[in-house]
Formats: C-alpha cells, structure tokens, sequence
C-alpha cells in the first residue's frame, strides 16, 4: 500500500506542486479512525499519514485524497513557521478554524485541477459512518462540482 500512495503522492508533486519538489515529504500508513492528515513539525519534519482504511479506496479517490493533503502541505509552507504554529493552535481547539481550513484546502485542490477526484473521494467519505462527526468540515460533492464548474475546474464526465 505504501508503494501505491508514494508513487501517486510523487506523481501529484512533479504534475502540480512545484513549491513541494524537493522538500521531503515522509509518507506513513498507518490503521487509524481518518483516511489522512497532513502535518508539519518545523522547521523541516513534513508528514502525510494515510490509514489503511483506503486500502479499497480506486486510485482515483486516492488521487483526491493525497492531492488534497499535498494542498495543506502548500498552505503550511506559504504560512511561515508562526503564523503555521498560531494556526495548529486554532485548528485544535476551534471547530470554526477547522472548517475554514478544510473548505480552503479543498478549494485549492480543485484549483489544482483534481476536482473529479476529490468528488470520487467525497462521495466515499460521506458514506462513511466513521466520518459523520467531520464530514461538515469539507466541501459536499455538490460544492466540490459547483465550484469547479465556476472555475472552469469541472474535469468529471456528465
């Protein structure tokens, strides 16, 4: 499974994330409850934690998944050291904070060009039982469509 989100995770980078090429980006798989997180210990530690659970998920879904935390990667670095560390804060204890960041990060994936991928993966997690506390944190597939179809983003068949 490793092999598989490595090679995606390479692939995204070198299509559309020339701010990341060349920052080590450590990719771990790991069983837990969320299908990723993205995190950054400065000043050089970056991290993509996949969960087993989308050992099922198609390469599509994780093309969405993975592009979507690359996107967080891309925020942290435009954010600095501080302004990165005010910002864990409020993504711990504020709900809000959350929320704002994840509609951000999925607006930029789609600006990235992977709306049809992140809409294959919405349309997964929302069906998910373990992701009902979570799943307002992130744009709907209508949203995600909708957006994209505004952007000139819209790259799904129908």
């Amino acid at each position: 499974m490793y092999r598989r989100i490595r090679k995606i995770a390479d692939r995204i980078i070198a299509e559309s994330f020339p701010g990341l090429q060349g920052k080590r980006i450590i990719m771990l798989v790991f069983r837990f409850r969320f299908y990723a997180l993205s995190l950054w210990i400065p000043p050089g530690l970056r991290f993509i934690v996949v969960s087993t659970r989308t050992r099922n998920l198609s390469d599509e879904a994780i093309t969405g998944l993975i592009a979507h935390e690359l996107c967080h990667q891309e925020r942290y670095c435009e954010m600095g050291i501080r302004n990165y560390l005010k910002f864990l804060v409020g993504y711990v204890f504020s709900n809000k904070t959350r929320r704002n960041e994840e509609h951000e990060t999925d607006r930029r994936t789609i600006e990235k060009g992977y709306a049809r991928e992140l809409y294959e993966l919405t349309l997964v997690s929302r069906k998910d039982k373990k992701h009902k506390k979570i799943i307002d944190n992130y744009l709907s597939p209508e949203e995600i469509k909708n957006y994209a179809l505004q952007t000139g983003r819209w790259n799904h068949p129908g």
